[in-house]
């Protein structure tokens, strides 16, 4: 029990810096991902041949290569293009990049499970298309999308993870630091497993919420 409770002392507080870079990297990420992933889902749905050819490479690309070579491509490519950024900032935008693909896959399907009436019905009263997306046909999906959205925020905490390899210091890098002085992965690796618990349970249980409230303002 004394060797747990060094161990952890000296576990705990790496990790808790490891969770907020983590948190930091998820949420900028999702933001990123929600507004790119929007503009591609509407994108999909374009009456324009060209703009559908356009979004589905863009997810065919960002959906069919692994991450972790994802990862590395913008790591090592950005610096060859002249682009000098950080580390993390790679780590946020390759994170984005990588996580709008299959958010604009539920968004699209979500707007598509809409009956065509709700945005004929828009535009037979004068509503331009973006109006009709954003006041009429998104909040009615909610309903549809919360589950699979949730399930995709929860992958992308955990594909934070991944961005260690390029030092990005979330926090399996922490954990990795952390059994480096401890030298005691098992528990280590328990507390991490423990507080990525954590950050999920919180994420699930407030999409959980929103869905009862958007029950309860839809009945």
């Amino acid at each position: 029990m004394n060797e747990f409770l060094r161990i952890a002392q000296i576990t705990i507080p790496l990790l808790l810096e490891g969770v907020l870079s983590t948190l930091k990297i998820s949420v900028l990420a999702i933001l990123l991902a929600l507004i790119l992933g929007a503009f591609i889902a509407c994108l999909r749905i374009s009456r324009l041949f060209i703009c559908r050819l356009a979004a589905g490479i863009y997810i065919k690309i960002f959906r069919c290569i692994p991450f972790m070579v994802e990862v590395y491509l913008a790591y090592y490519g950005l610096p060859m293009l002249g682009i000098e950024v950080s580390a993390l900032a790679t780590g946020i935008l390759i994170l984005g990049l990588y996580t709008a693909a299959y958010i604009a896959v539920i968004l699209e399907s979500g707007l598509k499970a809409l009956p065509k009436g709700q945005s004929e019905a828009a535009y037979a009263i004068g509503m331009s298309k973006a109006k009709s997306l954003w006041r009429i046909l998104l909040p009615q999906t909610i309903g549809v999308i919360i589950p699979p959205m949730t399930g995709q925020f929860l992958q992308t905490v955990k594909d934070s993870s991944i961005l260690s390899i390029i030092t990005v210091a979330e926090m399996t890098m922490m954990t990795k630091e952390a059994i480096g002085i401890t030298f005691s992965p098992l528990i280590v690796y328990i507390c991490a497993g423990l507080f990525y618990w954590a950050i999920n349970l919180i994420i699930e249980l407030s999409a959980k919420r929103i869905e009862k409230r958007h029950r309860r303002i839809s009945i």
